[in-house]
């Protein structure tokens, strides 16, 4: 059975007690790492933009998301869908235990927004958030790839993110806008019966079979 790490989602996991912040804002372009003369996967040859650089003050975003990010495989990642990518602050303490590490720093999963008071079990498809003027929608969770395993030297990485159902999130961006670190995160719009990232990911990832959850696509 496919672990996941949280509860089924209840009325009560959206009852957040503090407003939901964002702690960092981060952004990067596509490099290339490794050693094409490797012959260990860890080790050889990539592109990736995955190591992200905080960033102090607004940083404004369009439709493809924010001024100054990039993605190295067009293909698979970026877009109008998948224009944004956040992370829960939540999420760090299991990673924290999984690689055997402490403090992890923003931005350790590649994401755009780390974010404290939103999580899988809470953010949900469709959702409408605001942070500062910029004006964002759920889109889909975020499927994790092999990069991740190359950028921590682990290859069961992107499998215990799979298992695990801490994928992040992707937003659209409605209206463009700037946001900062430190700026409170208002749930503008929620369909009351839509479903939640981590449900998602247990479709996704494991019981393929949910009858209650697949009743929600009827």
């Amino acid at each position: 059975m496919s672990k996941f790490y949280g509860p089924r989602r209840t009325d009560a996991n959206f009852k957040e007690r503090k407003m939901p912040v964002l702690k960092a804002l981060l952004t990067g372009q596509p490099r290339a790492y490794g050693d094409e003369r490797a012959t260990q996967p860890l080790k050889r040859r990539w592109e990736t933009a995955i190591f992200k650089q905080a960033r102090a003050g607004e940083v404004r975003a369009n439709e493809l998301g924010f001024e100054g990010d990039a993605v190295a495989d067009t293909l698979h990642h970026g877009g109008e869908e998948k224009a944004i990518f956040a992370n829960s602050l939540q999420n760090y303490a299991a990673w924290e235990r999984f690689l055997g590490l402490k403090n992890l720093a923003y931005g350790a999963m590649g994401e755009n927004l780390t974010i404290s008071g939103l999580h899988e079990q809470n953010v949900c498809i469709g959702d409408v958030h605001r942070i500062g003027s910029l004006v964002l929608q759920v889109s889909q969770p975020r499927k994790p790839c092999y990069k991740l395993s190359m950028r921590w030297g682990n290859a069961e990485m992107t499998a215990e993110i799979a298992r695990s159902g801490l994928t992040g999130w992707y937003y659209r961006v409605l209206e463009t806008g700037s946001c900062r670190a430190g700026d409170e995160i208002y749930v503008v719009e929620r369909d009351p019966a839509t479903i939640s990232i981590m449900e998602l990911n247990r479709l996704f990832y494991g019981d393929r079979l949910d009858e209650g959850l697949l009743a929600k696509f009827n």
